[in-house]
């Protein structure tokens, strides 16, 4: 992605307004018409949008309905999941190669970072002839900018998709879609009319194609990929973004509950019963769970410097007197924050950084400090993966920490943002733990990662499909090398 070349824009002065002026004036029109959001859901973490990309004339006060539940949120990017309306794409999904766009409104910075991890994928192309005409994804910019001034955007063109390639994509999209990110979907909903080739109903077409787009809406509450395809194909409903609705489907937490918030259709400020197109506006969020919410109380560079110095400090306790040294041998040493419970393993990494050893625990039944000192000697002495560390190692050793928050249960494995979240594996009286590096440093997906896991814990390797029972927990890492 060349990060100073732009995407042109061919939406401005035609689908909405070509100056700043009166863009900002229109989008404050629409804005001052949606409703506040009930109390009950006023601190809810909004996940995902599905939004429309008509003309604003047409779809612009629907699609507001969804982007102001996001006005000043913070985001470090928007991922915008969109159809393509000109090219035929099959199985994959399209990036940008410029490094932005702009819109009346100013510039439009695309997440640069974001894009290089998918890069990596096959499941990506690259492909600026297909982003430019694309009014799918240009619809949405000025909106990302009124309510996330300053966001860095990741526009993804989606192609047509079977069952696997929608996980696949998804699967590579999820190291990047935790609560830091805004998924966003544009799709418009059926398309009735001749020129659309979708005319299955004679009489009372508005409300026959509002209780369709209503029956699939229904499938989108429920998270199911697979549901949308049959429904796809069972009715051939002209719904042009159901291939990133799918994909989002397969990216959505179990947690996040969809909630309706506008419907409207073109007919209703140009009626027309024998041609219309429909749109809907919709969130998915989570209801704010302080078990899941905060991080333990952060550790300033200071602390994670202290607890590095007592792990190394423990180890050549041990290799010198020939035993562990006691609990508190090093309190002294020991940050307020370390006095808190937290779960915690050690790592420890030989000088051409090669795994030497790695030992810890997760659930947090002792102060942190007890338990980086004593995980130190367990990495270096009773790792059964590896002999014990002799005194000419010591020197060499690269240690790092990683301290947890408390592991909780998850309702699916799709709940698991590999990169993230550390994980836990039980089944058939057997079980596994993987920090949230692992998947990270090996460059696995959610399924490899989830297959390893499984082998890790003596199952078989797709034994994580059915019947596992998982929890997650998240962590800060720090080590020797990043800790100056």
């Amino acid at each position: 992605m060349d990060k100073t070349k732009r995407l042109g824009n061919t939406l401005a002065g035609t689908w909405y307004p070509d100056s700043a002026k009166a863009l900002s004036s229109l989008l404050m029109r629409l804005a001052s018409a949606v409703p506040a959001p009930p109390e009950q859901e006023a601190h809810d973490r909004i996940r995902a949008l599905v939004v429309p990309h008509a003309g604003y004339e047409w779809s612009g006060q629907t699609a507001a309905f969804a982007w102001e539940r996001v006005r000043g949120r913070q985001y470090e990017r928007v991922i915008l999941l969109a159809p393509s309306h000109r090219f035929a794409i099959r199985d994959m999904a399209v990036l940008p190669a410029s490094g932005g766009t702009e819109t009346p409104l100013g510039r439009v910075e695309f997440d640069l970072e974001a894009a290089e991890l998918l890069r990596k994928s096959p499941s990506f192309a690259e492909n600026d002839r297909i982003h430019e005409p694309e009014h799918s994804t240009q619809i949405q910019y000025p909106f990302i900018q009124s309510v996330l001034p300053g966001v860095k955007v990741l526009p993804v063109i989606v192609g047509e998709l079977s069952s696997s390639a929608a996980r696949k994509l998804a699967d590579a999209l999820r190291p990047l879609s935790g609560e830091e990110t805004l998924l966003a979907v544009s799709s418009d909903f059926i398309h009735f009319g001749e020129d659309f080739r979708f005319t299955p109903w004679s009489r009372d077409t508005l409300k026959n194609a509002e209780k369709m787009n209503m029956a699939a809406w229904e499938i989108m509450k429920k998270h199911s990929a697979d549901g949308l395809l049959a429904f796809d194909e069972q009715t051939h409903a002209t719904i042009c973004g159901i291939n990133p609705i799918r994909v989002l489907m397969n990216l959505l937490p179990a947690s996040a509950e969809g909630r309706l918030l506008h419907y409207a259709t073109s007919s209703d400020r140009m009626p027309d019963p024998d041609r219309f197109v429909c749109y809907l506006a919709a969130v998915f969020a989570e209801k704010d769970r302080p078990e899941r919410s905060k991080k333990n109380e952060a550790l300033s560079a200071e602390d994670k410097k202290a607890l590095l110095t007592m792990a190394r400090s423990s180890i050549a306790f041990a290799l010198r007197e020939g035993r562990y040294p006691d609990p508190d041998q090093f309190k002294t040493l020991a940050p307020k924050s370390s006095l808190a419970k937290m779960g915690a393993f050690v790592t420890l990494h030989s000088p051409n950084g090669a795994l030497r050893g790695c030992i810890g625990e997760i659930e947090p039944y002792r102060p942190l400090y007890q338990a980086v000192t004593e995980r130190a000697c367990d990495a270096a002495f009773r790792d059964p993966r590896f002999p014990s560390l002799h005194p000419g190692e010591f020197g060499g050793l690269r240690i790092e920490i990683s301290a947890l928050t408390p592991a909780v249960p998850v309702a699916s494995w799709r709940e698991i943002v590999p990169g993230r979240h550390g994980m836990t594996l039980e089944k058939n009286g057997r079980g596994a733990v993987f920090l949230p590096q692992v998947a990270t440093e090996q460059g696995w997906t959610l399924e490899e990662t989830l297959t390893h896991l499984a082998m890790k814990a003596g199952l078989p390797p797709d034994a994580w499909r059915e019947g596992a029972v998982f929890t997650t927990f998240e962590a800060i890492v720090f080590s020797e090398d990043t800790i100056s």
